[in-house]
């Protein structure tokens, strides 16, 4: 396949409980404006081309359909104190819970740094839950993936991971206190 000139290519990680998984994602042609509120998106994943059509039907949630078979997806994106070399959402489909990190490679090269940690980081809430385990403590080091807590919402249990290294500076819940999806869960510096 050729690339045209306004093809845009992302490396995106796909964390999934303890499991990560990395993707080439590759538009080709031009995407039409980012306000559109439904519409059709070819995309080659991974090497192989594939589409699907869509529909925002309300802020952030999103009907998708891929093969015949149709997804409800909400997004939400993770936010920072601190600019980082990539953009990370919170993503729900059904009753399974992702954290995507898209990476653009255009981006590493105009810093000419390396991607690293960022300073200070709230660790948010990705869905409306309780808080069943608190894994760490104020001031304790964490590698990147080590499990934080454990939040509960639908009957299922999530762990939720250090999205990369540093010491929990503050933890904002106690175990057993229910929480909105956004809510500060701790602050990773």
């Amino acid at each position: 396949m050729a690339r045209e000139k306004d093809s845009v290519r992302l490396r995106i990680k796909v964390h999934a409980g303890a499991a990560a998984r990395e993707h080439l994602f590759e538009l080709s042609g031009r995407v039409d404006s980012a306000k559109a509120a439904q519409g059709r998106l070819e995309f080659v994943l991974d090497g192989q081309p594939a589409g699907a059509d869509w529909a925002e039907i309300s802020p952030g949630v999103y009907s998708i359909l891929v093969d015949g078979r149709s997804y409800e997806a909400q997004v939400s994106r993770t936010e920072t104190d601190a600019p980082r070399r990539s953009a990370q959402y919170n993503l729900t489909v059904g009753n399974r819970h992702y954290v995507v990190e898209i990476q653009d490679p255009r981006r590493h090269r105009t810093t000419g740094a390396p991607a690293g940690p960022d300073g200070p980081q709230e660790v948010l809430a990705p869905m409306p839950g309780k808080i069943v385990k608190i894994l760490v403590l104020e001031n304790q080091q964490v590698g990147e993936g080590q499990g934080l807590l454990v939040i509960e919402a639908m009957k299922m249990q999530n762990e939720l991971r250090a999205p990369r290294p540093g010491r929990v500076e503050k933890v904002y819940v106690l175990e057993g206190s229910g929480v909105e999806a956004g809510f500060k869960l701790l602050r990773l510096v």
